[in-house]
């Protein structure tokens, strides 16, 4: 029996209209965005995109740790005030922003340090907010999370010296979201193996052997003069120096900062001292000015043996790690000059701005300190 070619054809299509409105053929997949669930250092479990393409940070120094990473810059939206175009300081010495100055170009997400408005955070069209511990509870971030719609992501920000477990657990957190796996252990690496050399470069000397030393005009909530130290100074703890300080380890800051008077430091009658040149923006000068215009200074035995030596901030917007490490040279080559004659301390302090932060930024630090980063300076 012959079967008219037409009535197949119809057949066929009415058979075919009949599958795609019943489901019989597959309709191509949506795309979606991928989500990963991420614990965050405040504990809480958030759902974000993967690799997102556009954020937002808050916090005080809250751009350090995505340079350290290497995250590409492009990504951030908008910034913490402290971190953006509306905020420029008069002596910067914060090693990520000279080695990536293009953050300054971005626009704030509050009117003041770790705030966050809602409707800058909106606007930006964000993916994520990520915001420091430090300066926001886990109840702001569930605020902002439920008012937005937008994830927030707690990160700590803080001393690496102290808290290093916390600050590694952060960079890991950061690296899952961005794919910077590799990087992170690289830099967690490298933090590890300049202390490792630094410390065996320490003679093998009794204490009382050593110099006694100060570190004056040490950072915290603003400038200090004399009577800002820190009693736990890394530099002086790795090189195991004779820290006229330790004793006073009650009372100390998040960033290792106390406060002491001036008969105390005339007490300790330190050897050597090193001057944070953080101590510039203090009122009235600071640590030098003090050192030059107080006369019972002059009773020290540091300012009579010219025994006075500056070194970098370590502290600006939290702790900067690279600093602190680039200061450990400096201070080594005084204490034991044998053990550091391979040391310039200007180029080492490159090579470890170059690696953490992407760019050799001393020169431009020391001339925003008045090119009196690592002198001997005379009273």
């Amino acid at each position: 029996m012959k079967i008219n070619k037409h009535i197949i054809i119809l057949s066929v299509f009415f058979v075919s209209v009949l599958c795609l409105f019943s489901g019989c053929i597959d309709e191509p997949p949506e795309e979606k965005e991928n989500f990963i669930e991420i614990t965050d250092s405040a504990g809480r479990v958030v759902s974000i995109p993967e690799n997102p393409e556009r954020i937002a940070v808050s916090g005080s120094g809250s751009m350090r740790y995505f340079v350290y990473l290497d995250i590409d810059l492009e990504k951030v939206a908008i910034v913490d005030f402290l971190d953006s175009k509306d905020h420029v300081w008069a002596r910067e010495t914060r090693p990520y922003i000279l080695a990536r100055p293009e953050i300054l170009k971005k626009d704030p997400i509050g009117s003041s340090g770790a705030s966050v408005d809602n409707e800058k955070l909106l606007a930006s069209n964000a993916q994520v907010l990520f915001i420091s511990t430090g300066f926001a509870s886990r109840q702001n971030a569930d605020d902002i999370q439920e008012k937005t719609g937008i994830p927030v992501v707690m990160y700590h920000m803080g001393n690496y010296v102290t808290e290093k477990e916390k600050i590694d657990d952060t960079l890991r957190m950061l690296a899952k979201i961005f794919k910077k796996e590799k990087r992170c252990e690289e830099v967690i690496k490298y933090f590890g193996d300049i202390e490792k050399d630094l410390k065996s470069r320490v003679p093998n000397i009794d204490d009382d052997k050593k110099p006694t030393v100060y570190i004056a005009g040490v950072s915290y909530r603003g400038s200090h003069g004399m009577d800002g130290t820190d009693p736990m100074y890394h530099p002086f703890e790795v090189l195991e120096a004779r820290n006229v300080a330790s004793e006073s380890t009650t009372a100390m800051s998040q960033t290792g900062y106390i406060k002491v008077s001036k008969e105390k430091i005339l007490e300790w009658d330190p050897d050597i001292i090193f001057v944070d040149l953080a101590t510039l923006s203090a009122a009235e000068g600071g640590a030098i000015v003090e050192l030059k215009n107080d006369p019972t200074y002059n009773k020290l035995s540091a300012v009579k043996n010219n025994q006075i030596y500056t070194v970098n901030p370590h502290t600006a917007m939290f702790v900067n790690h690279e600093t602190t490490l680039a200061n450990a040279y400096f201070v080594g080559k005084v204490l034991y000059p044998e053990n550091f004659k391979d040391i310039d301390p200007a180029e080492k302090a490159d090579e470890i701005y170059k690696f953490v932060d992407g760019g050799p930024v001393f020169d431009q630090l020391n001339k925003n300190l008045g090119n009196m980063s690592y002198q001997n300076i005379r009273i």
